[in-house]
């Protein structure tokens, strides 16, 4: 098969994963985009894409071969791949959970030169959202709320969202010398998010029309 002819037949199968279309051959679909791959008719970023939505995928066998799919395509060679391999990791989506691994993936991830900002900001998010959880690691609050805010400057904003619902008082749990709820701080970061989270958005309102009215 070409390779326009591999990524024709890709493409269609992905339409099919997306709309949760139960004709979908889930076991094929794994290996046509792994021979799409390998004859250079999907990009790595391609992969990581197709391997995400298969592991939140409900249909069946789908989360797990998402994982294998990661594993296959040799995820450690690019940052798009690593770093959706290393959230499946974190989150047990599609296999066992290894929380260690992912967390040291997700640091390689931050301080890899290769990996563009959306990458690194999404480990970011990622590693803060495990320490805010205390997921496969004590839980660490200010190592949270640090990694969020590295998250925002590398343009993930929906990570303002989480910062200020801490300043609310909304993880119920406060860094040390912290005194919460800080609404001041809190209506800092969902004006940061404002423009790109509507959760964000919604909470500003919610906040500025609540001091209005005080």
């Amino acid at each position: 098969m070409s390779v326009e002819s591999w990524g024709q037949q890709v493409e269609t199968e992905w339409r099919m994963l997306k709309a949760g279309s139960t004709a979908l051959d889930v076991e094929k679909f794994y290996r046509h985009a792994v021979s799409a791959h390998k004859v250079g008719a999907l990009t790595p970023e391609s992969v990581a894409t197709i391997a995400n939505q298969m592991l939140i995928s409900t249909l069946d066998g789908a989360p797990y071969l998402g994982r294998k799919l990661l594993e296959q395509v040799s995820a450690a060679n690019h940052p798009a791949t690593r770093l959706a391999l290393a959230i499946s990791l974190a989150t047990g989506t599609g296999g066992p959970a290894n929380p260690e691994v992912a967390h040291g993936m997700f640091q390689q991830l931050i301080g890899d030169e290769q990996a563009g900002g959306a990458l690194k900001a999404l480990a970011a998010a990622a590693l803060a959202d495990s320490f805010r959880l205390g997921r496969g690691v004590d839980q660490d609050i200010d190592f949270a709320k640090s990694h969020y805010d590295l998250a925002i400057g590398l343009g993930h904003i929906h990570s303002a969202l989480a910062l200020g619902l801490y300043w609310e008082g909304k993880w119920g749990v406060a860094a040390t010398g912290d005194e919460l709820p800080d609404i001041a701080r809190a209506i800092h970061f969902y004006k940061r998010g404002r423009d790109a989270c509507e959760r964000c958005a919604a909470r500003l309102a919610t906040l500025e029309s609540a001091s209005t009215a005080a």
